[in-house]
């Protein structure tokens, strides 16, 4: 150590002007940056991933729920025709009844024989029973365009009992009735439609009622 103080202090002075100045705030930030992004990045993609599965989770939920509330009003529509009724009496009917769970909201019905569209009962008897369009027959029908059935409903919409004034008639019915093709088109509570085609015929999903059917009338 020297004994000159002024040598001393001289030498300090020359110790801070070599000495590096300190580096700015931001610079010390910059250098940072790169640390704080990668932790950043760390905790977010995590963090990303449990939302996506949540989100994701939260939409199975849903569809699971709103595939069970379908389930639980789902309709499904039959056709049937008989020669006898539930008395045991001899009755030729055509009929559509509802063995779903769910209401059945029917929008249109196409009665068809031999392939050509039929728009109401008495057209039909006249055409493959020879009913002429005077003589008297008695026979039932019930409307079928825009009516609700609850599940186990059934609406039969043309009924021909045997009795002495449709003599001849009920017979000629009975050998064409399966001639008769009947196609229906209903929807269910949540507007899900189909079509059936005929007594054995799976429902068949549609967007909509078809428009270009010959609505059958009751009368």
């Amino acid at each position: 150590m020297s004994d000159d103080p002024l040598a001393e202090r001289l030498a300090a002075v020359e110790a801070k002007l070599a000495a590096p100045p300190p580096r700015p705030i931001a610079d010390r930030v910059l250098r940072l940056l790169p640390w704080l992004s990668l932790g950043h990045l760390l905790v977010g993609v995590p963090t990303l991933v449990i939302s996506l599965v949540v989100a994701w989770g939260t939409f199975v939920q849903a569809e699971a729920t709103q595939k069970i509330q379908q389930a639980s009003a789902w309709p499904f529509l039959g056709y049937t025709t008989g020669n006898y009724n539930e008395r045991g009496e001899r009755e030729l009917y055509f009929e559509l009844a509802n063995n779903g769970v769910g209401p059945a909201l029917l929008r249109a019905v196409e009665l068809s024989y031999r392939g050509k569209p039929v728009p109401a009962p008495a057209e039909l008897l006249a055409r493959c029973c020879g009913r002429a369009p005077d003589a008297p027959v008695r026979f039932g029908t019930a409307p079928i365009r825009n009516i609700a059935l609850r599940p186990g409903d059934a609406v039969r919409f043309l009924s021909v009992p045997d009795l002495p004034i449709n003599r001849g008639l009920v017979e000629a019915l009975d050998r064409e009735r399966w001639k008769v093709r009947v196609r229906a088109c209903y929807c269910s509570v949540f507007e899900d439609c189909w079509t059936i085609d005929g007594g054995e015929s799976e429902p068949v999903p549609v967007r909509q009622c078809p428009a270009d059917w010959t609505r059958y009338r009751e009368r």
